[in-house]
């Protein structure tokens, strides 16, 4: 766990103000609703009012009104969507607000740095991404281009050391 955060603190313990992603790509449409149902049944709630756009009846809907959200958005029969989830937690340890970002073929998740995260949340964040990527075998969890190669490449080496050391 410590050397998780010591190779990774600078990435989630300082608020800079930006809202960093983590993407969870390469989902087939069963990939994104089993993500989408894990996530929202894992989190205690909503951090705010969420909604997607239906397209046939032309209005926003509560992503909670109906069964799985997710299942509309890789139908086509809604916009992608974004949901802020609290109070995911694994081992005790709750992860600090998170937000998720739902696509056709991919999951994003942003989340604001800062004091609230350590390394006990840090390590939870990794048992939540371990998870998401069982539920998909060819799901690919990475951070976006605009990040530094650098920054990839330690994100990229901790996830797969944490993911061989978990297994």
């Amino acid at each position: 766990m410590d050397e998780l955060w010591n190779n990774l603190h600078d990435m989630f313990d300082t608020d800079d103000g930006s809202l960093p992603d983590i993407y969870v790509l390469n989902l087939s449409a069963q990939g994104v609703e089993n993500m989408w149902a894990y996530l929202r049944q894992s989190a205690a709630g909503l951090a705010s009012d969420a909604s997607f756009w239906h397209i046939a009846d032309g209005r926003s809907i509560p992503v909670d009104a109906v069964p799985n959200a997710a299942g509309l958005v890789v139908s086509g029969e809604a916009e992608s969507f974004h949901a802020v989830l609290r109070g995911i937690s694994f081992d005790g340890v709750v992860i600090p607000d998170l937000g998720v970002f739902v696509f056709p073929e991919a999951v994003y998740l942003d989340y604001r740095m800062g004091a609230d995260w350590g390394p006990a949340q840090l390590s939870a964040l990794f048992k939540l991404l371990n998870q998401l990527q069982l539920l998909d075998r060819e799901a690919v969890v990475t951070l976006p281009e605009e990040c530094t190669a650098e920054a990839r490449k330690r994100f990229a080496t901790a996830f797969a050391d944490y993911r061989e050391n978990a297994a």
